[in-house]
């Protein structure tokens, strides 16, 4: 015990040097001008917090780097309050968060008329992962003399027919005051991997970050786990292996845990919150799912349950992992980032339709190597629900190759311009083109 005291000391004074918040450079980036009016953007809180995660990254970056006064409308509050960790924002309407202004979208949409006219002003709206915008703002839009730039920021993925719709208008027929129709294009923004798409989220010094971290490895990921008490005889055994988890139940869950408590090395499983727990449960034969800070040990696996924590803190923790297995669009994208071999739990489809996603994911994240090809026949089975125990033992010699290919392909994406920065040229090259944003 003494020993991780000493570690997690040294640890604090490095991250008092090389603090994951601090503000970094914005990467040979100029200094932001402020653009006015503010963009808005709407938010439905389909999964929980992931689309709220996305949607505040997304706002937070505009304000940060570009200098765009942001109005963030989320119709779940409560889930907001958690998210932010700030419970007592739930009794509130409207909440400022390092400048980006949180406003609760209720059912239905009342506000001022001269809100409404305030909100209809605005340079950029978006309805965020197909959301409908308020009836009473598309008519008030429409009634508008500089209509704003009105974009659909759909959800992420790596299929071939994205670059083929990327930023195409949709028309839209809106009765003005006087009845008379108005032409007002509607944009579809995809998000993506290559050349031709939107790009994904990435602010700036998110590798740097990542970096510092990794080189202070080991007083980083016993600073992390302090509070959980755990041997030191798990970091000081080079084999084992620390792995996180943020999937959906089911039999591929359950197996992997099998295979981890048979194997000859030990395994860190780290697991946050989250619908997981259930095959947890399960496989633990536990009469309640477990709470976070449960340590649960059989054979070779140590698992900790995590409790709920904010994005910064699931940053680092999937950078002090050697595997990551991850879900969602927020959580897949970070993992990417991070530079550590992973796998992405989809949401299962009916016959099979998330398989294809999958697919065409993997043929750009691969380098057509053997050991991903032990990568992809994991992520396949994973996927489809099958038992996987047979091929993690197979996979796991292979994580040290597949460390340089995670950090191959983190480089190649950091390449790209990021989500952020192309929506920002989108609207700076529609006003250039149309001299007022949103007009057919």
């Amino acid at each position: 015990m003494h020993i991780l005291f000493v570690q997690c000391l040294l640890y604090s004074c490095w991250l008092s040097q090389n603090s994951w918040k601090r503000p970094v450079s914005l990467q040979n980036k100029p200094v932001p001008t402020a653009v006015t009016p503010p963009w808005t953007l709407f938010c439905a809180a389909v999964d929980n917090y992931g689309d709220i995660g996305v949607c505040w990254r997304l706002a937070r970056q505009l304000r940060q780097e570009y200098g765009i006064a942001v109005e963030l409308w989320v119709d779940d509050w409560a889930a907001l309050a958690r998210f932010l960790s700030e419970p007592s924002i739930a009794s509130q309407d409207s909440h400022v968060v390092q400048g980006v202004h949180f406003r609760h979208w209720h059912s239905p949409w009342v506000v001022s008329a001269q809100s409404l006219e305030r909100i209809a002003a605005s340079a950029v709206i978006i309805e965020a992962f197909a959301c409908s915008l308020p009836p009473s703002l598309i008519s008030a839009m429409a009634n508008s003399a500089e209509p704003a730039l009105w974009l659909n920021l759909e959800y992420l993925s790596a299929e071939d027919w994205v670059k083929e719709c990327h930023a195409l208008p949709s028309p839209q027929s809106v009765p003005n005051a006087a009845g008379a129709p108005v032409g007002l294009n509607k944009y579809f923004f995809f998000p993506g991997f290559v050349e031709g798409t939107g790009g994904v989220l990435r602010e700036a010094g998110l590798l740097e970050r990542h970096a510092s971290l990794q080189s202070a490895l080991p007083l980083a990921r016993s600073a992390f786990l302090a509070p959980f008490a755990l041997s030191n005889e798990l970091f000081e055994d080079r084999r084992c292996l620390v792995m996180s988890l943020f999937c959906y139940e089911g039999l591929a869950l359950c197996s992997l845990l099998a295979a981890l408590v048979e194997a000859e090395e030990s395994t860190l499983c780290l697991v946050p919150e989250g619908r997981s727990l259930r095959s947890v449960q399960s496989f633990f034969e536990l009469d309640e799912e477990p709470v976070p800070g449960t340590v649960l040990r059989r054979g070779s696996l140590t698992l900790v349950v995590l409790p709920f924590s904010g994005q910064d803190d699931y940053d680092r923790l999937l950078s002090i992992c050697d595997f990551n297995i991850v879900r969602g669009e927020d959580s897949f994208v970070r993992a990417q980032f991070a530079g550590r071999p992973m796998l992405w739990h989809l949401y299962p489809q009916h016959q099979g339709a998330h398989l294809p996603k999958m697919e065409a994911f993997f043929s750009l994240y691969s380098e057509q190597s053997e050991p991903e090809a032990a990568l992809h026949g994991f992520w396949s089975s994973w996927n489809q629900g099958e038992d996987c125990r047979d091929l993690w033992h197979h996979l796991r010699p292979q994580l040290p190759a597949l460390q340089r290919q995670a950090r191959s392909w983190q480089q190649k994406l950091a390449q790209r311009p990021d989500l952020a920065a192309n929506l920002v040229q989108f609207y700076r090259e529609r006003v250039e083109i149309n001299g007022t944003e949103g007009a057919c």
